[in-house]
């Protein structure tokens, strides 16, 4: 009978892992009834434990609460007192004793490094990371120590889906998609179809989606989420969706659906006692009113989110709700705006939450832009504190693409293409991601792009450019706001790629190499690939393009006639063959592309097509530069002929 009860156990724990909560219950619950029918004392508490666990998972705090106090009770100094600690720990998070849950998860932690129980080490830093350090908005201490969780449960072999969905959910918060991205892709293969963790992993990728604005995606992404969340019932999974909801419908201009939704996610977090989910269903209701021009009711739910948020010292929700408050006072020219916003500023920049400013930019840039032209002195200094800060806060990355075309993205948005001709800021732009560092010498900048013009005319078209540039760059950049794209500096002047800028023509210059030396056709296809045509097509005739365009078709055919080689060397005639082809397409005096393509059609005993390659190199270099081809493919067309 142990046995039986040891397997219910782990199967249960392999279904909680798996996020498939209710099966899990069951069979802890079986698992506690045997265990007790025939007096096993340390099965009955192992059992307990899993269901104290699994309850407090599920929102039934003071079921969970209950057991695993009487467990601590009869259990000092061993893995089931860690993880009743765990439990009760969890409890007091939920429920706004955070100060009380940091203390017993950090108690579960110290017991843990006494006993040397690495698992139970790992469970009490993650709780510590997603529930208290999360929940304050101390976002660098919550990712350092999930970290050190994730190092602790690979030793002990076990790898668990909380720690990317954890690095996921802040790097989200915190706006980096970089980042953000990876997360979910080392949480997917935990991914099993209809678990907590299916739910949790969708509802991430409908939150991207919606930060890049591809509503289309994110409507898909929810609405798998929702429905694996209404099966499994795990509160805080239904709750942050039906915010999720809210936030989608708000972006789509639908705000009494938007309402309904964030009114049904009120109610939820209500039912289940998940306090801090009642502040953030709160805040979104304020949202939602909001864009329903409800200002005053929009005002009374972001002020009822930051009571709720106040014992939590959730400072980074607090900040965002002060911040919004601000703005509502803008949008009214209220009395208040100045305190309010003194408030707000010093929060955002006590806490680091500069990017705040950022992912509300609409509401963010014509408020700091007010600010900063205050009478008051203390607003003012406290905008411009601001200011600096969001200077170092990156904005979207860029993608440039620049073989055979010109197209910029900016996030998921393209740049469209006629802005670019507006006052040459495209030249501009195209000058400077060609330079060393994307950075260039005023004078010397000034001198390629406009040769034609005196000295103080020029002065006059640089400004207009870099003005221009700017503001194709950040479209809603009050002026005078420093741009964090373009940046002019004593006589240089600075283009900034933001982290996860992709520039094509770097990459292939980066890429080929490696997949040369690597002699693998797939990777070095995916290179040469890469390569759609020539650089920037519609600069072909200016000068400080020539050597970058020459270096780029250089390589290109390098690539092409490494391929071409390695098929070759394989016996694989008609694809080298191609590959010489290419690089006479783009070189047609490249000798060794000849050599190429005659051993590839002696390879498919096409002496003629070889011949006739031969034949046309040596007509082209005698009419064009008065020469012979050289002696080694000159001796394989004679051998040719002889044959």
């Amino acid at each position: 009978m142990p046995i039986e009860i040891e397997k219910l156990l782990n199967e249960s724990k392999s279904k909680e892992q798996a996020g498939e909560i209710n099966i899990a219950i069951d069979l802890a619950q079986e698992a506690l009834q045997l265990s007790k029918h025939d007096n096993l004392i340390d099965l009955y508490t192992q059992s307990h434990v899993q269901l104290a666990n699994l309850f407090a998972r599920t929102g039934k705090y003071f079921e969970a609460h209950e057991i695993a106090d009487a467990i601590l009770k009869e259990n000092e100094n061993n893995h089931e007192a860690v993880d009743a600690l765990i439990i009760l720990g969890s409890c007091s998070a939920q429920t706004d004793s955070l100060e009380v849950a940091e203390e017993q998860f950090q108690k579960a932690a110290d017991l843990s490094r006494k006993l040397n129980y690495l698992q139970g080490l790992a469970d009490s830093l993650h709780n510590m990371a997603s529930l208290v350090y999360l929940t304050r908005g101390e976002f660098n201490l919550a990712l350092s120590v999930v970290r050190e969780a994730a190092m602790l449960d690979g030793e002990e072999n076990t790898r668990y889906w909380g720690t990317s969905f954890l690095r996921a959910f802040i790097y989200q918060i915190l706006g980096n998609r970089r980042e953000f991205r990876s997360a979910l892709d080392d949480l997917l293969p935990f991914v099993k179809p209809a678990t907590q963790i299916a739910g949790a992993y969708y509802m991430l990728w409908g939150r991207l989606a919606m930060d890049e604005n591809e509503l289309e995606k994110a409507e898909e992404y929810l609405r798998l989420a929702l429905r694996i969340a209404n099966n499994i019932g795990v509160p805080d999974l239904n709750i942050w969706i039906r915010m999720d909801y809210s936030r989608y419908h708000r972006l789509r201009g639908e705000a009494p659906i938007a309402l309904s939704w964030a009114d049904d996610g009120l109610r939820f977090a209500s039912r289940t006692g998940c306090r801090y989910l009642y502040g953030q269903a709160l805040l979104e209701r304020g949202l939602a009113t909001w864009q329903a021009q409800e200002l005053r009711s929009a005002e009374e739910n972001i002020l009822a989110a930051n009571q709720v948020f106040t014992p939590f010292k959730a400072a980074y929700d607090q900040a965002r709700a002060t911040f919004l408050l601000a703005a509502i006072y803008h949008q009214q020219k209220r009395p208040e705006l100045d305190e309010k916003w003194v408030e707000a500023a010093r929060l955002i920049v006590k806490g680091g939450y500069a990017f705040i400013l950022e992912q509300d930019r609409p509401l963010a840039f014509p408020l700091l832009a007010n600010q900063l032209h205050s009478h008051k002195t203390n607003s003012r200094k406290m905008a411009e504190n601001l200011l600096e800060h969001l200077s170092k806060v990156p904005p979207p990355p860029l993608k440039v693409n620049g073989l055979g075309q010109f197209v910029v993205w900016q996030g998921r948005r393209r740049i469209p293409d006629q802005i670019w001709q507006r006052r040459k800021a495209g030249e501009l732009f195209r000058y400077l991601i060609l330079r060393h560092s994307h950075s260039a010498n005023r004078e010397e900048l000034i001198e390629d792009i406009w040769p034609e013009h005196t000295n103080s005319a020029t002065q006059d078209l640089f400004h207009q450019a870099t003005s221009t540039l700017r503001h194709i760059l950040e479209p809603d950049l009050p002026d005078k706001f420093p741009s964090r794209y373009l940046t002019v500096e004593g006589d240089r002047v600075f283009l900034r790629l933001p982290p996860g800028s992709v520039v094509d023509f770097e990459q292939f210059e980066q890429n080929l190499n490696p997949a040369i030396n690597s002699r693998s056709i797939e990777n070095l296809k995916n290179v040469i690939n890469g390569y759609t045509g020539a650089l920037f097509p519609s600069d072909q005739y200016t000068d400080w393009t020539i050597s970058r365009r020459e270096r780029l078709s250089e390589l290109y055919v390098r690539g092409l006639l490494a391929l071409g080689n390695i098929y070759l060397d394989q016996g694989n005639f008609y694809d080298a063959l191609e590959c010489s082809r290419r690089i006479l397409q783009q070189d047609i005096w490249n000798e060794d592309g000849v050599l190429l393509g005659m051993k590839s059609c002696i390879g498919l005993r096409d002496i003629p097509r070889a011949m006739h390659i031969f034949m046309d190199l040596e007509r082209t270099l005698q009419n064009e530069l008065k020469i012979a081809p050289r002696d080694d493919i000159r001796s394989l067309a004679n051998q040719l002929k002889q044959s």
